[in-house]
């Protein structure tokens, strides 16, 4: 029945402005309509963008008492037309327990906004201190047991409530996929995915980019640099010759051998280097002098 009161279009669901206008109905003026819809996005098992009857019960019925939940199932229910309301009292309770998690919001939202700026804090860390029996997940046990060490003792109710607050499996315990989801804030950046690669992949998955990324960097540059070394230094005249033609040598460039061993260069120029043409001989007793290189022998 409440959940038809809400829904006035009889479209087998709800909206944001659904939820909206039920808080209207009921003098709830401190709601606004993307808070509503962050409160649906929340409980939304499908993400459609759209509350069923199944997410709905999730937000009135407690999660903890299931006997509760059952009787408040089978209990009976009539037909609410569109322009009907429910009891006074049955509002004020619904507009109340939406107001309520509309705040929860909130407050959770600047705690996880003074967390993500501390320059310590790390949603791995978090999970494994929590997580001290390496477990691979948060259970009532580890739970209870950090809460203990923090100074609070809750009641079995209440880490239950904890669990199935943060829990999107319903199996009980959260993984770190959950936890990495309840504790990224309001417009927060994607700096940890839950549906991505764990942190340890996703430093290795760093690993094989970073270095390939500067690699192409420095390569970028070193082009750049070369290029500008080849349009701006000037051309060297290989003789007297070209400097007063001011244009292309006529005759061939002979060019001392660089750097030949003084017992080979005597008989033949062994294979040198593309710099030999350029370079002169760093052994002083090498006084024979060899052609430009090419890929074959140069003789003496």
């Amino acid at each position: 029945m409440a959940f038809q009161r809400l829904d006035r279009c009889a479209n087998d669901f709800l909206t944001s402005l659904d939820l909206l206008n039920f808080e209207r109905d009921n003098c709830v003026y401190s709601t606004t309509e993307g808070e509503n819809y962050r409160l649906l996005k929340f409980f939304d098992s499908d993400e459609d963008g759209r509350l069923s009857y199944n997410d709905f019960i999730q937000i009135l019925l407690p999660c903890e008492d299931q006997c509760l939940r059952q009787i408040a199932l089978g209990r009976h229910s009539c037909r609410v037309a569109r322009y009907e309301n429910l009891p006074m009292d049955i509002e004020r309770g619904i507009s109340g327990i939406l107001e309520r998690e509309i705040e929860l919001i909130r407050r959770l939202d600047t705690l996880k906004r003074e967390m993500e700026t501390r320059y310590d804090f790390s949603p791995y860390a978090a999970f494994k201190t929590i997580d001290r029996c390496t477990e691979g997940a948060l259970t009532s046990s580890n739970l209870t047991l950090f809460l203990r060490g923090q100074g609070y003792y809750p009641t079995e109710r209440e880490v239950l409530s904890i669990i199935r607050r943060m829990d999107t499996s319903s199996a009980a315990q959260v993984s770190y996929s959950d936890f990495t989801d309840f504790l990224r804030g309001h417009g927060s950046a994607d700096i940890y995915s839950s549906t991505a690669a764990s942190p340890a992949k996703r430093c290795k998955s760093a690993e094989k980019t970073s270095p390939k990324k500067g690699n192409s960097l420095r390569d970028s540059l070193a082009k750049a640099r070369s290029s500008s070394a080849i349009r701006t230094s000037p051309k060297k005249a290989c003789c007297s010759t070209c400097e007063r033609k001011e244009g292309p040598c006529e005759k061939p460039v002979v060019r001392p051998c660089s750097p030949c061993r003084p017992v080979v260069c005597r008989e033949r120029c062994s294979p040198c280097r593309p710099l030999c043409r350029y370079y002169p001989c760093d052994f002083p007793s090498c006084s024979y002098i060899c052609r430009p290189c090419g890929p074959s022998l140069c003789s003496s």
